[in-house]
This record gives C-alpha cells, structure tokens and sequence, in this order.
C-alpha cells in the first residue's frame, strides 16, 4: 500500500511510465521527491493504526520500482486510460479518511485523492471508448458494447428522427445528414447531444485516443498506415459527390505524403429495404466507425457484415473495391444492438456490407457511421508489402 500511494496516482496524473517519470525526467529528484514524501505521510497514518513500519520499510518497494527503469506505467494510469473506474478511493482516499480520525494532516495524499478523481469527472458521459475490444477477423476490428448509455442513444434518435430534412437517400432506403451540408449546420443548432458527440469526434485528441488503442490491441502482423498525418482539420470533410476515374485521379494527385486528417460523419435512419452491398470504402480513409443506436431483432436484417476474400492465397497484391458475393466468405455479423459502438480500419481488405433491412415489427435503423479520413489516400503495408491505390479506368461515376 506504501508504494501504491505515490507510484499509482503520479503515472496516472502525469500519463507517464516509471523510467519516464523517475529516471528519464531532467527533474527527477523533484518525482522522486514527491513520491517519498507521499509514503512518509502515509507511514505516520499507519503508526497512528498501530502498523510498526520503519521509513526504510516504506520506501523499499518505491525504490526497488523505480531503480528497476521499468517501462511500464501503473494499473491505475491504465484504468484512466481506457475510462474505468479507478481504486483510488482505496488508496489515498483511505489514507485521508483515517488521517481525519486521528487528526493527521494528509495534504498530499488529499491532493492525489481530489486529481484522480478530477481525471475520472473527465471521462465521456456520451461515450466509453475503454471498452473496446479486439475481434478475431482478417483486418482490425474494435468493439464495445453499451459503450453509450441508453438514455443518450434514446436522445440521439429523437434528434435525428425531429430532423427537418436530410441531405440525401442512399442504398435503398437510408436518409443521411452529412456533415459539411449546410443542412448539417443547422441540424447540430438544433440538437444539443448530436453536437456534443460530434465535437467529441471532431478533435484531433480522440483520434489519438483511438489510434492508441488500435495500437495496444494490434501489436504483430497488422496493417499500417505508412504516411502518419501531421495535422487535423475539424472543418474539412471529403465531399458527398460523384466522380469518375479521371475526376478520381485528378482529387487524389500522385503525392502521398503529409496528409491532412479530417473527420466525416453522417446522422443516419434508414427504412425497409436498406442494403450496402459488400464492398471497401474510399481509398482515403484511415479508420471507420458505427454506432448503433437501435435494438434490431435478427430476423429483420440490418446486420453489418464482415468478409474475406475465399482465395487462399497469403498475401495479396490487390483488391478490388467492389467484389462479386461469390468471391467472398462471411467472417463477422453484428446485429444492431443499442449503444454498440464498432471501430476498423479501412484496409485494402475491409469487406463490409448490410444485410437488407426488413422493417416489421421493429424499430427504424438509427445509427451513426463516419470514418477519419485523409485529404490523400492511405498508403498501406501489412508484413512489409506496400499497397498504393490502383483506379481501373472507366467513365461510371460513384460515390
């Protein structure tokens, strides 16, 4: 208990690993320091419960940590990593809890107590990305159910069912409000939990947030993105409109490098007879992701399909956009659940479609689907094969 009263709360403060905060930092006397003077306050409490403990016995376990150099940070820095809830009300919350019956002063373990608990008053109440959860397919997957409380999806529909119009009707029957319309503006003035959750995706600090879990969850033999963006345009978004692939060559250019990220995100019901064919999307966008915020019976459809390629074959030098059915083998299906939040990144195989909604006896498809995308296509690598984006001439025009 000594050495988790300084070692737990300062990594998890300061979002920093022992060798980091300890040894690597130019004032690591003062980390040092703090951390000693936060067990001697906690000795002189455990004196006052009869504990016979001598300072050299406190400071044992902290030394032998941090002359360890270990590179790893505490379990309570990972707890306020991924939003759960923390044990400080254990640790130094204990300490202060019986310093106030012996009328000991505990200013610092008072302070770590009051700045966790500042760091949990931080967490999402919209949504729990420390839930996600990696699923065994061919490209990366990440899951996390109820990952939004049913009371705010319940608000989100009701914003986007009080919609005044939407931008388009796509795939048979779904109805979008897409962000960069004006149409869109006007839609988050008037919808106050729709607003609050595209600010909380529109930021560049939860990008990272979700890159670093991808990152933690997918250690060995994943794909890469090669040309890391530098900067995040929350105003930018990749235009609703269709191109064919001269129009295509001509938006992408020929230089891949220093990209811009951006956010593009749609408010989305979609009505009986809504299907997406299986397919990859744009070759520009880095990470995807759909939230349920609808319960779909089974039966009725509506599922997002996961696929891969029936080919044998390893390694891959290609992959069309659009596949035909018989080329390809279901992987994952997940039924609409509310709250259900799925995150992918868009790799040259991310097969993906939905099963045709039948809308009876059940409620619309409300959902929420965007992607963090590039102002360039994404270069790809997965175990050192690199992966440009091939356009196959013709004068279609597609989204």
């Amino acid at each position: 208990l000594f050495a988790l009263t300084a070692i737990g709360p300062l990594s998890a403060i300061f979002d920093l690993n022992h060798t980091e905060l300890y040894i690597d930092n130019n004032n690591q006397s003062l980390s040092r320091s703090l951390g000693k003077e936060i067990i001697l306050e906690t000795r002189k409490v455990a004196l006052a419960e009869g504990i016979e403990v001598s300072e050299d016995e406190c400071l044992f376990m902290f030394n032998k940590i941090v002359d360890s150099k270990q590179t790893n940070k505490s379990s309570m820095a990972f707890d306020v990593l991924y939003k759960r809830k923390t044990e400080i009300d254990f640790i130094s919350g204990e300490v202060s809890r019986l310093g106030k019956n012996h009328g000991i002063p505990t200013p610092l373990n008072d302070l770590m107590y009051k700045m966790i608990k500042v760091k949990e008053g931080m967490y999402s109440w919209m949504i729990n990305i420390g839930k996600l959860k990696k699923i065994k397919t061919n490209f990366p997957v990440l899951v996390a159910k109820k990952a939004i409380p049913k009371n705010i999806c319940k608000k989100l529909i009701s914003e986007i069912n009080s919609s005044k119009s939407f931008d388009d009707m796509i795939m048979g029957g779904r109805s979008r409000i897409n962000k960069g319309s004006k149409n869109f503006k006007n839609y988050l003035k008037d919808s106050r939990y729709s607003l609050k959750l595209f600010k909380k995706f529109n930021s560049k600090i939860f990008f990272k947030k979700v890159e670093k879990i991808f990152k933690i969850r997918f250690k060995e033999n994943t794909w890469i993105n090669l040309n890391n963006p530098k900067s995040f345009n929350p105003k930018k978004f990749t235009p609703k409109r269709k191109v064919n692939s001269k129009e295509l060559k001509k938006l992408l250019g020929n230089n891949y490098r220093n990209p811009i990220l951006n956010l593009d995100i749609d408010f989305s019901v979609s009505k009986g007879g809504y299907r997406l064919r299986p397919h990859r999307d744009d070759v520009n966008r880095l990470y995807n992701f759909l939230i349920y915020l609808t319960d779909i019976p089974k039966k009725n459809g509506g599922s997002l399909i996961l696929y891969k390629k029936k080919s044998k074959k390893n390694i891959r030098k290609n992959f069309r956009r659009f596949p035909k059915d018989r080329e390809l083998k279901v992987v994952k299906e997940f039924t609409p659940k509310q709250g259900t939040v799925i995150f992918f990144k868009s790799t040259p195989n991310s097969y993906h479609g939905v099963k045709r909604f039948k809308e009876y006896n059940c409620p619309k498809r409300f959902f929420i689907y965007g992607s963090y995308a590039l102002n360039k296509p994404v270069i790809w690598s997965f175990k050192n094969n690199k992966y440009f984006p091939t356009i196959v001439p013709n004068n279609k025009r597609m989204l």
